[in-house]
């Protein structure tokens, strides 16, 4: 396409205004091929399909529909040879505004467009973060063992009144101003007697009470009880006790590795407690060591974030919500109506996590850039083929994600961003560690995918050069 004239107009937000004209033979071009494609549609009495006279066939199309052919046909190559003249990579659909397109005129528009901003980063290769190196002791590990007994725990039934801990199987009645109320009434309910989880005062006024034994509770209700009208209310609980159980713990000795199916005696179960935590000690300890040298980076630049970019990953955020609820069998309406919210707050809740990771994705393309860090094909070919292996057990077949565009270019940006990560873990802190794996998202690599199995890209989309 023939070069266009442009003028640009910079504005606040890394935003740029295309003021752009195309020339009057380019608009002819456009308008004959409009014609060629919609004249053989058309259909006049008296005459072979083809044989009718332009201006007759002209008249049946009309002329808004036939510069709205043209218009589509010129503006998305009009647009790149815009980008291409004024030097511009934009980050977004453009919005264009159609300000002349007649015959015998040139064309002109407006497009103004999202690029990416001016990125000021200091130094970073003077950061240095202490790399946590937590250990774990043995009340760690007891205190491990006596969840896992908790787990195993069996419940008895005793002769004895209540005692903390126990379990009960009760009758309840919830009387206000001396009337049982409606509603409030359960039948062999199971109750643990736990301070932290019921309402307050209700565990103590039940100890000591025996089995067929009825007692009248007083209580005042929370104020973040169910029921609103009830909230903050004195009522009085009448609780019969029809049985009482007390959780028994499983010896701690060869029995219990057993049991909890880590080793066949006490020392083994011991060991392996000991392995899994300092694993994931050394996990917590890796991230919070990134999350330091990432913020030490942030510290470091100034920028100002385009809403474009905000907004791209506020929705990324979105339909990865919509998808974990599908997953469960949750439509994102039903969860909105559940939490009592609206998309619109779901949006600005995720607003500020997304303009955060808007941030550290620029600060760790510009590091990128400048330590001239890259991923190789055959690099992008083994995390795509990695990620996507499952698929053979399940039973989906997924070959077109392998080579769909999209797909290689999200992997490539988590591999870049992983790659740049590594490199600055090891010039905050050189001493040798284990570097975290990325963990791509496999509905978002299907999402991308669904994007270039759909043929073509959008009008006006930048195409990559």
């Amino acid at each position: 396409m023939a070069a266009v004239k442009v003028d640009t107009e910079r504005k606040p937000g890394s935003q740029v205004i295309l003021s752009v004209e195309v020339p009057v033979d380019q608009v002819s071009r456009s308008i004959e091929r409009a014609y060629s494609r919609l004249a053989p549609r058309v259909r006049i009495a008296g005459f072979r399909p083809g044989k009718a006279p332009r201006p007759m066939v002209e008249r049946e199309i009309g002329w808004p529909t036939l510069r709205q052919e043209a218009l589509d046909l010129l503006l998305p190559t009009a647009y790149d040879a815009a980008l291409d003249e004024a030097g511009l990579d934009p980050i977004d659909v453009p919005r264009v505004e159609v300000e002349q397109f007649d015959r015998g005129q040139p064309m002109r528009f407006k497009a103004t467009v999202s690029i990416k901003p001016e990125i000021n980063l200091g130094d970073y290769t003077d950061i240095r973060v202490p790399r946590p190196q937590t250990e774990v002791t043995d009340k760690d590990v007891e205190e491990t063992i006596e969840r896992l007994r908790a787990r195993f725990a069996e419940l008895h039934d005793v002769d004895r009144p209540v005692q903390a801990g126990d379990f009960l199987t009760v009758d309840t009645h919830i009387l206000k101003g001396g009337a049982t109320l409606v509603g409030e009434s359960q039948t062999d309910a199971q109750l643990e007697v736990d301070k932290e989880r019921l309402i307050p005062g209700l565990a103590d006024g039940l100890a000591g009470q025996a089995v067929n034994e009825t007692r009248d509770i007083r209580l005042t209700l929370p104020e973040d009880y169910p029921k609103k009208d009830l909230a903050g209310s004195e009522v009085i609980f009448r609780v019969t006790v029809k049985t009482i159980k007390e959780r028994r713990l499983p010896p701690v000795d060869d029995e219990l590795a057993k049991q909890v199916g880590r080793g066949q005696t006490l020392l083994e179960l011991r060991q392996q407690i000991q392995n899994e935590l300092q694993e994931a000690a050394h996990s917590a300890d890796e991230q919070r060591f990134e999350n330091d040298v990432l913020k030490a980076l942030d510290d470091r630049m100034q920028v100002e974030v385009p809403e474009a970019l905000i907004d791209r990953e506020v929705n990324r955020r979105i339909r990865e919500l919509e998808t974990r609820l599908q997953d469960q069998g949750v439509k994102m309406d039903r969860y909105l109506e559940y939490t009592n919210t609206s998309l619109d707050v779901l949006r600005a809740e995720q607003r500020p996590q997304a303009v955060q990771k808007v941030r550290l994705e620029l600060a760790l393309e510009t590091v990128a850039e400048r330590e001239g860090l890259a991923v190789s094909d055959a690099e992008v070919e083994d995390a795509v083929n990695n990620a996507l292996s499952e698929e053979d057990h399940t039973g989906h077949k997924h070959a077109d994600l392998r080579t769909a565009d999209p797909v290689r270019a999200y992997f490539r940006h988590q591999l870049l961003m992983r790659k740049t990560i590594d490199h600055l873990s090891t010039l905050a802190a050189p001493e040798s560690s284990d570097k975290m794996e990325p963990l791509p998202d496999v509905n978002e690599l299907q999402e991308a995918g669904s994007s270039a199995s759909a043929g073509g890209r959008p009008a006006g989309k930048r195409k990559e050069r």
